[in-house]
C-alpha cells in the first residue's frame, strides 16, 4: 500500500515538473485569460524584416535602414520600428491597454527617448525590408500618437507609454482583419541631447507587444 502511495506521488511530481518546464519554454505569441478579459503577447520574430533602426538624415544612400543587427536607437538622427505578425485580436474586441516592452541598453547619458509613437496606418503592415520606418519612405502614420519623453532605466525591460488609441485606429480600418501584422513606429523628435537604445532581436531580447482586451 505504501509503495502504491509513493508511486502515485512520484508520478504526480513528474507531471508537475514537465508542465513547469513546458511553461518556461513556451514563447512567441500567446494568451492569458484573466477574469473577463484577455491579455495577448506578441514577439518580433525576425531582426532584419521586423525590427530596424532607420537613419533620419539624408545620406548618399538616401533615408536608409540600418543593418538588422544594430540596436534599436532613438537620437536626433535615428528612429526605429518593430513589427508584429499574426496579431490575432478579434476585430470587434474592446481594447483596454496596449504597450510595447523593450530591453533598455542605454547608459546614464543615453537613456532618455524623445519621440512620437505611431502605428503604421495600414491594413497589413509591410516589413521594414520593403518599407522603412519613416513617412519619407512611404509609411502612413496614424493620426493618433503618444509622446515618449521620460528617462528610462537601463539594463532591464521597460514599457512604452500606452498605445491603445493608435491600435484602435488601425483595427477600425475597413479591411483590417484578425491575424494581420501591426508595425509600431518610434519616430524621433530630432532634438539634441536626447537618446536611448534598446536590444534588437538578437540575444533573445525581442520587442514584445502586449494587448489587453475584452469581448
Amino acid at each position: 500500500m505504501e509503495k502504491k502511495h509513493f508511486l502515485a506521488i512520484l508520478i504526480m511530481s513528474i507531471i508537475i515538473l514537465v508542465s513547469f518546464f513546458f511553461l518556461l519554454n513556451y514563447q512567441d505569441n500567446y494568451q492569458e485569460t484573466q477574469n473577463d478579459f484577455f491579455v495577448d503577447f506578441f514577439e518580433v520574430s525576425d531582426e532584419n524584416d521586423d525590427s530596424r533602426t532607420f537613419t533620419v538624415e539624408l545620406s548618399p544612400k538616401g533615408y536608409e535602414n540600418e543593418n538588422g543587427n544594430w540596436p534599436l536607437q532613438l537620437s536626433p538622427s535615428y528612429s526605429f520600428g518593430v513589427r508584429f505578425t499574426n496579431v490575432s485580436i478579434p476585430k470587434d474586441a474592446k481594447i483596454l491597454q496596449v504597450y510595447v516592452e523593450l530591453y533598455s541598453i542605454g547608459t546614464p547619458g543615453h537613456s532618455h527617448p524623445n519621440c512620437k509613437i505611431f502605428c503604421d496606418n495600414s491594413d497589413n503592415a509591410s516589413n521594414f525590408s520593403i518599407i522603412g520606418v519613416l513617412d519619407i519612405s512611404g509609411r502612413n502614420y496614424t493620426s493618433n500618437f503618444t509622446l515618449w519623453n521620460s528617462t528610462v532605466p537601463y539594463g532591464e525591460w521597460v514599457k512604452s507609454p500606452d498605445l491603445t488609441a493608435q491600435l484602435k485606429e488601425v483595427m477600425s480600418r475597413e479591411n483590417w482583419t484578425s491575424g494581420n501584422s501591426i508595425a509600431i513606429l518610434f519616430v524621433t523628435e530630432e532634438i539634441r541631447g536626447y537618446s536611448a537604445a534598446f536590444k534588437n532581436y538578437e540575444s533573445n531580447f525581442p520587442a514584445k507587444l502586449y494587448i489587453k482586451w475584452e469581448n
